[in-house]
Formats: structure tokens, C-alpha cells, sequence
């Protein structure tokens, strides 16, 4: 395979023109890595990891009597001079310099080169939580409510006029044939994600 290589004055030009994620992971064998390296993680940070509110900060959240309403990404976050822990409760507290930054790692930032949100999960309960949050996360239904009853009502339908032409099944078999008329109605307009097809 052919390397190809670019001026460095060249890719600084294109780089300043490109959001950091449309561009590649720096070479680890180049002779500034670190610099280069250090630069890329902080331009990925400074575009993709700031927090913002938006609407989805408080989707859930009711007005505080003072009609302030809480971010639900817990943001803004307290400054922490020095990484720590608690002897006492085994909690670990991670260095803060900025208030609006999302926790990150360097390393992982730079290869998947989007935001990111990362933390340590210690207890059983915190592991259930993520496993549960995830699991929910990555089967979320992309229909909504309205739109799966208006389906279930369309294999209600199917199945009526299936039924005025041969109605021989037995009262069982017609409500196995809805059932599944429903669900087959249903699950073929669901978008199905990667996680669930594997």
C-alpha cells in the first residue's frame, strides 16, 4: 500500500476548514504525534463535547418553584481541582476543569471522533441501571403509539373481510389470525436497529 503524505502546512490549512470529525485519526509514528495528537483531541472536544441545553435537557423535567427547570444531563458541573477518592465510600472523583465538558478519554474521543460521555460503573446497581438503559435505549420503538393502533386497526380490517368471504375457523383460530395479522401489521413498518437484528 502506498503512503501518501501532505505538507503539514497544507493539512493545517484543510484542517481548519473541516470539522474534526470528517477528518482522520492522526498517525501515530508521525514525529509530532504528540502535539498533533493533543491538538486533534482538543479540537474534537471544543466541537462535539461542550454541552449546549436544548429541548431534550429538560423533556422530563418540572418547573423548581423559582420556575427554573433542571437539566436532566446534570449540567453544569462542579469544578474539581484534582482527582480523588473516597476512602469512606470508594467514590471516585475525576479532575473537572470545565463546567459544560462531558467526562471523556482522550484515546477513545480521538478514534471515534464524536461526543461522548464516559464514567466508570463500580456497583451492581449502577451496572443494572446501564444495562437497562441501554437495552431500552437500543429497542426504542420508532413507531409511535397512534401510528401502531392505526396498524393493528388496518389488520383488524384485513382480517374482517378475510373472514366475510371463509368464515369456518373456529373462534381460537380467528383469534390467533388476528393476533398475528396485528403483529406481522405492526412489525413490518418497525425499524429494527443492529443490536436487535443481531
Amino acid at each position: 500500500m502506498q503512503d501518501i503524505s501532505y505538507p503539514r502546512k497544507e493539512t493545517e490549512r484543510v484542517e481548519k476548514e473541516v470539522i474534526p470529525a470528517c477528518l482522520p485519526t492522526p498517525n501515530p509514528t508521525h514525529d509530532d504525534f504528540q502535539r498533533i495528537f493533543r491538538n486533534d483531541v482538543v479540537r474534537i472536544v471544543e466541537t462535539s463535547n461542550i454541552h449546549r441545553h436544548s429541548a431534550t435537557c429538560y423533556k422530563y423535567s418540572k418547573a423548581k418553584p423559582d420556575g427554573l427547570k433542571t437539566c436532566r444531563m446534570r449540567m453544569l458541573r462542579a469544578l474539581v481541582e484534582n482527582s480523588h477518592i473516597d476512602v469512606s465510600t470508594g467514590q471516585i472523583t475525576m479532575r473537572r476543569s470545565h463546567p459544560w465538558i462531558n467526562n471523556f478519554n482522550e484515546w477513545v474521543i480521538s478514534a471515534c471522533r464524536c461526543n461522548m460521555d464516559i464514567k466508570f460503573i463500580w456497583t451492581g446497581s449502577d451496572a443494572k441501571a446501564l444495562v437497562y438503559y441501554i437495552t431500552d435505549y437500543v429497542t426504542k420503538s420508532s413507531l409511535a403509539f397512534y401510528d401502531m393502533f392505526a396498524l393493528a386497526q388496518q389488520g383488524i380490517k384485513s382480517i374482517e373481510q378475510q373472514q366475510a368471504t371463509c368464515g369456518t375457523d373456529s373462534a381460537i383460530e380467528k383469534s390467533r389470525k388476528l393476533v398475528l395479522r396485528c403483529y406481522n401489521t405492526i412489525a413490518s413498518h418497525q425499524e429494527v436497529s443492529g443490536v436487535q437484528v443481531a
